[in-house]
């Protein structure tokens, strides 16, 4: 960077060097053999014609301006383009929050921010997760085993049914139910209480079974908040029927995480 500056200065402050020496070549005489009493008598004098050096070191400072700002720009470009390689081969989602405090220091594989995005990446669907979730943190046979046992579940769509003073779906209310082929690519969806159970003991053995083999997890089974969100849920004395409607349910898109 200093060298490109010092080079800047130098081409720059050249042109004050040119027109001093044009200065000094004009101001010269033409021919020595004739007297200043002849010049006189047979021409007028011509005087040199020369920039005020003002208007010089103007040019220079507008020529050092312009270069640095290029180079500004240039440098710029450079560092957006390295983070944005960086971010397709890290793991790295531009613009989602990063792994909790509480561990996830790295990010191991993600789904990206979409359905379309999470498939070219070779992400699949867990229903426990209710989420894109990337291979490497991803245990097939057990989410199969898990919505077999203690499934299926019930999805329907939030189309703005009246609720109650918890502001949960009055039950019966929600008429419009989901297929499975549809809440893969479903942003936001409701469910019932059981699955909601379900779903915070699968991300509790999911952690536990990442911490035994010291593999990656879900961003969202290794953040302590959901990890009390789920304890208050199962651990709450006021006891809700697995079958009502209770819970909405967000479209996830997982990052595989390192638990510290």
């Amino acid at each position: 960077m200093a060298d490109l500056v010092s080079k800047l200065r130098t081409w720059a402050f050249s042109s004050i060097e040119n027109n001093e020496s044009s200065d000094k070549l004009l101001a010269a005489p033409t021919s020595p053999s004739v007297s200043s009493s002849d010049e006189e008598q047979c021409s007028p004098r011509t005087q040199p014609q020369t920039k005020p050096h003002a208007y010089d070191r103007i040019q220079v400072y507008a020529k050092i301006s312009f270069g640095l700002v290029l180079l500004a720009i240039i440098l710029t470009a450079a560092f957006i383009l390295n983070i944005l390689s960086e971010d397709s081969s890290s793991g790295i989602v531009p613009n989602a929050p990063p792994p909790p405090s509480q561990g996830g220091s790295k990010v191991v594989e993600h789904c990206g921010l979409s359905a379309q995005e999470a498939i070219d990446r070779g992400c699949l669907w867990d229903i426990m997760s209710f989420g894109w979730i990337h291979p490497a943190c991803y245990d097939k046979e057990e989410s199969d085993r898990w919505a077999e046992k203690y499934g299926p579940f019930e999805w329907y769509i939030d189309d703005g049914q009246p609720v109650d003073e918890k502001e949960e779906p009055l039950n019966g209310t929600l008429t419009q139910p989901l297929s499975l082929d549809e809440i893969p690519f479903t942003q936001a969806v409701w469910t019932t209480q059981g699955y909601h159970v379900m779903h915070c003991l699968y991300l509790l053995k999911m952690v536990h079974v990442a911490a035994l083999h010291e593999a990656p997890v879900s961003n969202e089974a290794v953040n302590l908040g959901h990890t009390d969100h789920c304890v208050g849920l199962i651990g709450n004395t006021d006891l809700i029927e697995y079958d009502i409607i209770t819970t909405p349910v967000r479209l996830l898109f997982v990052q595989c995480v390192t638990l510290t």
